[in-house]
């Protein structure tokens, strides 16, 4: 394969393009915001009682991602994608005490921001 100019020249002879990838880096999405209904439903089932809730929410959240995700095709990418957003929004909707333990444990690198290890410090916590 052979080119027969550089990048910068081409971009100088689209110059319309440079403009295009401006404006299209503001709209630049890495993760995707849980919808406020689902978070409000998480939210109430967490300050109900949330070690009673836990099953219950773990499906909500799963749920919401397999909706959230559905345009993305099957494969380790979309169970990667799925998997982090499940944990991120477990950790927003944790009980204070729990939540606060658990952030300082990441923080001192302790243990990852990883569902599993999430799910087990909760579990497993001796309520005080």
């Amino acid at each position: 394969l052979k080119i027969g100019k550089t990048f910068a020249a081409f971009m100088e002879e689209n110059a319309g393009l440079r403009a295009l990838i401006d404006t299209g880096k503001g709209n630049l999405q890495w993760e995707r915001d849980i919808p406020a209904a689902s978070l409000a439903n998480l939210e109430s089932l967490a300050a109900k009682d949330f070690q009673g809730n836990l099953g219950k929410i773990i499906h909500d959240i799963y749920q919401t991602a397999h909706v959230m995700f559905g345009d993305m095709p099957q494969g380790n990418h979309k169970k990667r994608a799925m998997y982090r957003f499940a944990s991120k929004t477990l950790m927003k909707v944790l009980p204070t005490s729990q939540k606060a333990e658990i952030e300082k444990l990441i923080e001192g690198k302790k243990m990852k921001m990883d569902l599993y290890e999430i799910l087990g410090k909760c579990t497993w916590v001796q309520q005080k």
